[in-house]
């Protein structure tokens, strides 16, 4: 609550400029004719217009009481929009897959809570009580917690009975704090699967009667029907003088469920009391006024406040609607601006105003602007030539050391069937070669890949003692589709090694499916799974602690480019052998892969 209070003032000293302005035409003129008005309706009026008057200022201080609570309307609206919103209950109705998804889940849910807690500056804070994250840890910076939290507090039972319960200042958990809102959370069936908390600081709650339309003279208070003052909402003009009202007569107005007004003498003064009825939680505004700041006996003084308030308001509009006009104008621009901006255009320019405080924020938007995008220039080259520097080097560690090995295959091959078969080996050799290079292109289509890995197990049908049998199942629209280059074949080749039947005889089954895939919540991926009949993977096998150059290159290329979320897994079938899934994102056209190549999202 520090934190907020202070970043509230850090904000007015900001506009400190701009307030002087709107005080000087707005208050100063509106003072000057309210103290006309006042000083001379001190002797224009009788005591017959008391009763008017006294009817008059009840009806002004109700006004202000229907004003000045909207916070109980600000706290349900936004508990209904949290309730409501249909992210937070997907994440309260489904369980967690782990806790590292309970983990993401409840810092997801926080986040939008601390969101709403910026839109909404009046609430100090909303939070939500369930038991679906339990099972991992809590950390400082979270608004969720477990329902065992609330179950000391003994406002808690009253929402066995109810949907909501209001919890009273006694039992608050801050000691700023001044009220607070507990709520049901009901899933889709109506079954209750968390609550939540919302509370609002004393602060805040007095900011809401800080423009609401009070007398200056005179004292106001928020009283309980208990009759307990909860808080001063201001100072009496007189600070030296004792309080008006006792404890006796605070009982008394307690009882009284409706509003009115009565004439309280102390010494040689009276006052006017005036108190509103009570609100749904209770609450009221008991005000007192001297009377001798309502009375005046001084007729002929009202044609000359009438011509002067006629004359102020006349001026004050037209001063208003100058200042207004003028200051709004440059804002509208820049908010306009502003939203290009967020669109992601870069050519957003605001223009200077009438006033420095205009003028500076127009040139540090500007400077801003400008510096976003040298920022964003600078990192994508460097990312981009870092991911072609790497990826250099990791396809570098692959290409040579297969070349090199079935260059010699073939030699031998030619001496010892005399040319036989040379043909189609250099053929299917020549297809490796050329789409391995793809012209220094980096991504490739599905079915250059598919091509590449025939013409490899072509070689190796020729090269081995035991046969494969090779498989695919490819759906027609994923042939056209963007991939990472050489991806299938380390993975075929470490099949081929490190599966290999044991017999000659027995042939080595491999199967390949290419398919899209939707995820829940996701966007859809391409999804490619490599399928042998080997020996399987070792016990307690991990991807990370993987020797081999092939699939470690391949992780690291997809992950390079694509990103962390995408990549290989490897485990053993439910039937024996390895199955190998690759997830990638899904690029159809040429425009999405060079946004994705040059640091865009897609």
């Amino acid at each position: 609550m520090r934190i907020n209070g202070f970043s509230s003032r850090r904000t007015v000293l900001q506009r400190s400029k701009l307030s002087t302005l709107m005080l000087v035409c707005f208050l100063g003129l509106n003072l000057i004719v309210l103290l006309a008005i006042i000083g001379l309706a001190y002797r224009s009026f009788s005591d017959a217009a008391f009763t008017e008057i006294s009817k008059a200022r009840l009806a002004l201080l109700n006004e202000s009481t229907n004003r000045g609570f909207d916070f109980i309307t600000d706290i349900t609206s936004t508990a209904y929009s949290v309730v409501s919103n249909k992210e937070v209950k997907e994440q309260l109705e489904s369980a967690p897959e782990s806790k590292y998804d309970a983990l993401v889940r409840r810092r997801e849910l926080s986040d939008l809570l601390h969101h709403m807690l910026v839109v909404n500056t009046g609430i100090s804070s909303i939070e939500i009580y369930t038991d679906v994250y339990n099972e991992v840890p809590y950390s400082a910076t979270d608004l969720v917690f477990p329902i065992r939290n609330l179950k000391e507090n003994a406002w808690f039972g009253g929402l066995g009975q109810a949907d909501a319960v209001w919890i009273p200042d006694s039992e608050s958990a801050s000691s700023h704090s001044l009220i607070g809102y507990a709520q049901h959370m009901f899933d889709s069936k109506g079954k209750t699967m968390g609550y939540l908390v919302i509370r609002m600081s004393q602060q805040a709650v007095l900011g809401n009667f800080a423009d609401v339309p009070l007398v200056l003279e005179g004292q106001v208070l928020i009283v309980d029907t208990a009759g307990n003052v909860i808080v001063k909402v201001n100072e009496p003009k007189y600070g030296n003088e004792e309080p008006v009202l006792d404890k006796e007569w605070l009982d008394r107005q307690a009882r009284n469920g409706d509003d009115g007004y009565e004439v309280i003498r102390k010494g040689d003064r009276s006052y006017l009391a005036l108190y509103t009825k009570p609100t749904s939680i209770h609450w009221r505004l008991v005000q007192t006024i001297p009377t001798s700041a309502l009375l005046a006996s001084t007729y002929k003084a009202g044609w000359y406040v009438l011509w002067i308030g006629l004359f102020g308001l006349l001026l004050s509009g037209l001063l208003a609607y100058l200042f207004v006009y003028n200051m709004i104008r440059p804002l509208r621009r820049l908010m306009m601006e502003m939203k290009r901006l967020e669109r992601g255009d870069f050519n957003a320019q605001a223009t200077s105003a009438f006033t420095e405080e205009y003028a500076q924020l127009s040139y540090s938007f500007n400077h801003m602007v400008s510096r976003i995008k040298d920022a964003m220039e600078h990192v994508r080259r460097e990312n981009k030539a870092k991911r072609d520097a790497q990826t250099s080097l990791l396809e570098a560690q692959i290409k040579p050391h297969f070349l090199y090995n079935t260059l010699d295959m073939i030699h031998w091959r030619a001496l010892d069937y005399k040319a036989q078969d040379i043909s189609q080996m250099i053929t299917q050799l020549g297809k490796l070669l050329r789409i391995g290079l793809s012209g220094g292109q980096i991504f490739i289509r599905v079915r250059d890949e598919l091509e590449h890995a025939r013409c490899y197990i072509g070689i190796q049908k020729e090269r081995l003692p035991f046969s494969i049998k090779y498989e695919e199942v490819i759906e027609p629209e994923t042939r056209g589709y963007f991939i990472p280059k050489i991806i299938l074949q380390p993975l075929i080749e470490n099949a081929v090694i490190h599966g290999k039947p044991e017999e000659a005889a027995d042939t080595l089954h491999i199967r390949l499916t290419v398919k899209r895939l939707s995820l829940p919540g996701q966007r859809p991926v391409l999804e490619l799974a490599l399928l042998d009949n080997g020996k399987g993977l070792p016990e307690n096998w991990r991807m990370e602690n993987a020797t081999g150059i092939g699939i470690r290159n391949v992780q690291q290329r997809i992950q390079l480019y694509c990103g962390s979320v995408y990549g290989l897994q490897a485990e053993n079938a439910a039937n024996g052998g390895v199955r190998v899934v690759i997830r990638l994102p899904i690029i159809e056209t040429d425009e999405q892969l060079k946004r994705m190549l040059d640091g865009e999202s897609g």
